[in-house]
């Protein structure tokens, strides 16, 4: 499972965008069904979708499998015992502990995204207006020699990472205050000892 979960990361952007298009593309294994039953994947939204995922999935699944085999499966199991259901223990239990973690993978993920060019050029065609992410309209303003509005949209993006890095340092220090505070005791008054409050 790591093996697959670590495939975006040894495959380069362009063979994963091209991958798609020989699976979705018009003469691709799938694209006689899918034209048929009018579904547009490549050169599409859905395509520039399906490829960033791909790019970017490995940063949530190496957040969250390492805090979740941490914190191990009992408060599940004693959920379960206690009658409470898949989705009821995902919603109340599960999702509550890993919500700070899951949100770091999140905006790990959206800083991939927004410099995604690789996968993204295959599979979107650079239709303008329809299938232009910034980064592919970057490269296109350049090559029309329109440098100042190409400075224009890359000064965006470098604001966008900007405040995608400080909602990362949010997230990491909001993090490093709740592992500080479970791991301080709480003395009550009146008791003999202090007692360590169990993670949120």
């Amino acid at each position: 499972l790591i093996t697959l979960i670590d495939l975006p990361f040894s495959v380069s952007p362009v063979v994963a965008g091209l991958v798609f298009v020989l699976l979705f593309g018009s003469q691709g294994w799938f694209g006689e069904w899918l034209q048929a039953h009018d579904i547009k994947i490549v050169y599409a939204v859905p395509g520039i979708i399906l490829a960033t995922l791909f790019v970017t999935f490995p940063f949530v699944a190496r957040e969250l499998i390492p805090l979740m085999q941490a914190q191990g499966s009992e408060e599940e199991q004693a959920a379960l015992t206690l009658g409470a259901s898949g989705w009821q223990i995902f919603w109340r239990v599960t999702l509550p502990n890993i919500k700070w973690g899951l949100l770091y993978g999140a905006i790990l993920c959206n800083a991939r995204a927004m410099g995604e060019f690789g996968a993204v050029s295959v599979v979107s065609g650079q239709i303008r207006g329809l299938t232009n992410t910034m980064t592919l309209h970057v490269e296109i303003l350049y090559n029309e020699y329109q440098y100042s509005a190409a400075f224009a949209v890359a000064s965006l993006l470098a604001l966008l990472a900007l405040v995608t890095l400080v909602a990362k340092n949010v997230v990491e220090w909001r993090n490093a205050r709740m592992q500080q505070n479970a791991d301080q005791p709480v003395e009550y008054p009146g008791a003999a000892v202090a007692i360590k409050p169990a993670v949120a």
